[in-house]
């Protein structure tokens, strides 16, 4: 059979020229603008090209035509190059690229600064955009993933609330986060901002896209950021002065200062897997078809579901991938990498990320993703996609979100009224999927492989492979899935403070900060966060998206919860296990009923003061009574946390009757 019967002809000739493309790659580190002394030179991967420039402009505006010269380059080594020792620094640039007869312009796909809206480049050293201490700033991660707790966080919501008590000129920027000491306007009791942070004790702060999104960066218009357009330059929006390229580069850097001075990490949301727009990309206008995928027909493949798939198995994609991440280690002092939609990338680049961090002396940058995509991928065989059903072939330390653990705690996120084990639905037939209590207990498990649990739900090698969590910014907040799932639909809703939700809520918290896996929550989670309802809020209203202080202050009981978990999480060396010994060694109650849990959680270090942990939760509409197993005349089961409160100090388990939506927690204790 002819290639051109399976493929289009369009294909047949894209591939014939992606096979040149592979052949002539460059491998140098030197891409985009580096400096020597008094000279800049410029330096494009473009083989196909027959002639290029660089355009050199006064502004940043695209609107503004104010070309001040143009330096025509050589071809050297399948790249474009050019150096010059005219005063250029502080000026802008673009890259003018002719192809035949068509000519067009782009910007840097290397490009380290840019003007407003990102449509130039600009000339300008790094080193001068360091703020004061920016050498000395550090951060002291813990040895493992499993020791985290990830704060998932826009920077825009952080801060926009009007009685946040934050200045107003930082509102909503990289600066919020410099302001130390700030509380609701009403109540200096109430600790909003970096305050907050320190409070709630959490070590990473995993930030929404925060790299040069396509948008208006002048307009108040709200967006995720999930729309790439300058992979390696902080987004404008956020920086007090969008159209200065020096400001915005100096005030990430400053946010990211502020947060490692209260030895918290910083997560960056990293969008790889698409570009904003396809055809006048400027992947696509610097080496067309490239850096995209296709489908049978030729047409860009759409596993995004955004209009394209870049295509990560290609050398210079990889090679970008690799030396974005590389350069935000570097330049940002970023401690970790989530991936969107990394089921679009494929196993082989990650693990060679992985493996070039670890060689260049970022071991401690961790690296998590979403192990899916958007309905389809064009990844070809020997290539295979990143996704869930391939997390065996994935380094031991690169981590995957657990729908598994989040779905069987609140049920399925794609069918708003489909509950699961902290609804009492467990068991109970849903309109997507029906979960049941073993579901629940192989991803507290971590979903982990250990002995010869080798089945279809059991994916991770170790907890180091496993996010947990129960909530993130896609879908409804986990209170806003608790008000359409226990809300007749005859009924409006409401997402004001209810005893019945909090209580259900708190199961969620305590299954979460009881599982195998590093621990992540979506801002606000533990104050009953809601977006009214709004499942997808991308683009909605600032209003819907930002934190509410006031309602951190009104669901402090909530807030306790969640902080006192995370105190027990971390004087419990078993449940940040990174090796599967935990899991294997967990012991699961037979509660005869699909929505009461319980479980035993043992401690193989005898020196250590709690010798074994029990956690038992009642989603049911009745009580439960829970037999703690026998212990010897110098043994005692002490109380830790439940309902009413939790934390690390122990009280008499005066009973082990489980009230219908509560939970607790023992320990195992010497007298």
């Amino acid at each position: 059979m002819k290639q051109t019967e399976i493929y289009g002809l369009k294909k047949v000739q894209i591939d014939r020229r992606i096979g040149f493309l592979e052949e002539h790659t460059y491998q140098g580190n030197d891409l985009g603008v580096t400096f020597a002394g008094a000279q800049v030179t410029f330096k494009c991967w473009s083989p196909e090209a027959d002639a290029m420039e660089v355009v050199i402009y006064q502004s940043g505006e695209i609107e503004k035509n104010d070309q001040l010269m143009a330096f025509q380059m050589t071809q050297i080594d399948h790249c474009w190059t050019v150096t010059t020792d005219q005063q250029i620094k502080g000026l802008f640039y673009t890259y003018r690229i002719t192809r035949g007869d068509e000519t067009v312009e782009t910007v840097d796909l290397y490009a380290k600064a840019v003007g407003v809206n990102g449509n130039r480049g600009a000339i300008l050293d790094l080193t001068l955009t360091d703020p004061e201490g920016w050498q000395e700033t550090s951060y002291t991660p813990p040895d493992t993933i499993t020791n985290a707790y990830i704060w998932e966080l826009h920077v825009e919501d952080f801060s926009s609330d009007p009685n946040s008590g934050i200045s107003i000129s930082n509102r909503g920027k990289y600066l919020a986060f410099t302001e130390p000491n700030t509380h609701l306007l009403d109540d200096p009791q109430q600790a909003t901002g970096m305050a907050y942070l320190k409070e709630l004790g959490i070590n990473y702060v995993h930030l929404l896209p925060m790299f040069d999104y396509d948008n208006d960066e002048t307009s108040a218009t709200y967006n995720w950021g999930y729309d790439p357009k300058n992979y390696n330059v902080p987004e404008g929006k956020y920086a007090s002065d969008a159209y200065d390229p020096a400001t915005r580069i100096r005030e990430c850097k400053q946010m990211i200062q502020a947060l490692h001075q209260e030895n918290i990490g910083v997560i960056m949301d990293v969008v790889f897997n698409h570009t904003s727009i396809t055809e006048k990309s400027w992947f696509n206008l610097t080496v067309p078809d490239y850096y995209y995928r296709q489908n049978n027909a030729g047409d860009f493949a759409d596993g995004s579901a955004c209009g394209n798939e870049t295509a990560s198995e290609r050398k210079m994609m990889r090679k970008f991938i690799h030396d974005s991440v590389l350069f935000w280690a570097k330049e940002y002092k970023i401690d970790g990498f989530r991936f969107d939609l990394m089921g679009l990338h494929d196993v082989d680049t990650m693990n060679q990320l992985r493996q070039r961090l670890d060689n260049e002396g970022f071991e401690h940058v961790i690296l998590y993703g979403e192990p899916w995509d958007a309905g389809s991928n064009q990844i070809m065989a020997p290539n295979i996609p990143a996704n869930k059903s391939n997390v065996w072939a994935l380094d031991e330390r690169i981590a995957v979100f657990s729908d598994d653990l989040r779905d069987s705690i609140k049920g399925d996120v794609f069918e708003a009224r489909d509950g699961a084990f902290i609804q009492g639905m467990n068991g109970q037939s849903q309109r997507k999927e029906t979960f049941y209590l073993r579901d629940l207990a192989t991803a507290i498990q971590g979903s982990t492989r250990y002995d010869d649990h080798r089945a279809e739900n059991r994916w991770a090698k170790s907890p180091q492979q496993v996010i947990a969590y129960a909530s993130v910014h896609d879908n409804l907040t986990l209170w806003d899935k608790l008000v359409v799932t226990m809300t007749p639909e005859s009924q409006q809703h409401v997402y004001a403070k209810d005893q019945m939700l909090l209580a259900r809520n708190k199961l969620a918290a305590a299954l979460l900060f009881t599982s195998q896996g590093a621990i992540l929550t979506q801002a606000g989670e533990e104050f009953g966060r809601t977006k009214e309802g709004d499942e997808n809020s991308f683009r909605s209203p600032l209003a819907i998206n930002q934190l509410d202080w006031q309602r951190a202050k009104a669901f402090k009981d909530l807030r306790d919860i969640y902080r006192g978990l995370w105190q027990i999480r971390q004087n419990y060396a078993p449940l940040r296990d990174q090796t599967t010994q935990t899991a294997a060694r967990m012991k699961f109650f037979d509660t005869n009923d699909e929505n009461i849990i319980a479980y035993e959680i043992p401690n193989d270090d005898q020196t250590q003061p709690w010798q074994s942990m029990i956690v038992a939760a009642n989603s049911s509409a009745h009580t439960w009574k829970l037999n703690l197993p026998d212990i010897t005349e110098d043994e005692q089961w002490l109380l830790i946390a439940d309902s009413n409160g939790a934390g690390v100090a122990v009280r008499p388990a005066e009973g082990t009757i489980i009230d219908p939506l509560h939970f607790m927690i023992w320990v195992k204790m010497k007298r």
